[in-house]
C-alpha cells in the first residue's frame, strides 16, 4: 500500500475519532493510567500544578507523531531520539511509560474504526509497530 493511501486512511481514522470522541485527550489518559497508574504520579509532578496542561501537550505530541508517521518518519526519529533519553535520564519517566501513551492513543483511535475497515488498521498497527519500534532504539542512546 502507498503512503498516500496509508495518509488517506489515518485522516479518515482521526477524523472519525475526532467526530465521536471530540478531544481525544481525556480517553487517551483514562485508557494510559489505567495500563501505568504510577505515570498518574509522575504527570502530577511534573506538571508542577498544572498535570492537565502537560497531559494535552503530551497526547498532542504523540498525535502528530502519529499524523506525521509517513511524511516525516526522519522528523520523528530524532523527536524520539532525544525526547525518549532525555525523559528517561532527566525525568525518570521509562521508555515503557513512553510506548504505552503510544499504546493508548492508538487504541482510543482505533476503538472507533468500524471491524470492516481491515486497511485501517493494518495502517495503525503498522504505526504502532513503527513508533514502538523508535522508542526502544532511542531507549538505548
Amino acid at each position: 500500500m502507498q503512503n498516500e493511501r496509508k495518509n488517506e486512511l489515518l485522516e479518515s481514522s482521526l477524523d472519525r475519532a475526532a467526530e465521536l470522541l471530540g478531544d481525544v485527550t481525556g480517553p487517551v489518559m483514562a485508557k494510559y493510567y489505567a495500563s501505568h497508574p504510577l505515570a498518574k504520579i509522575a504527570f502530577a509532578e511534573h506538571g508542577l500544578g498544572n498535570s492537565v496542561k502537560l497531559e494535552a501537550e503530551m497526547v498532542e505530541s504523540i498525535i502528530y507523531c502519529l499524523m506525521n508517521w509517513y511524511d516525516r518518519p526522519e522528523e520523528i526519529r530524532i523527536m524520539f531520539g532525544s525526547t525518549v533519553p532525555h525523559h528517561e535520564h532527566a525525568l525518570h519517566v521509562s521508555h515503557e511509560w513512553f510506548a504505552g501513551l503510544i499504546d493508548a492513543a492508538i487504541e482510543v483511535i482505533c476503538a472507533t474504526v468500524p471491524e470492516s475497515r481491515e486497511d485501517e488498521l493494518q495502517v495503525w498497527n503498522e504505526i504502532r509497530s513503527g513508533l514502538k519500534t523508535l522508542v526502544k532504539e532511542a531507549q538505548s542512546l
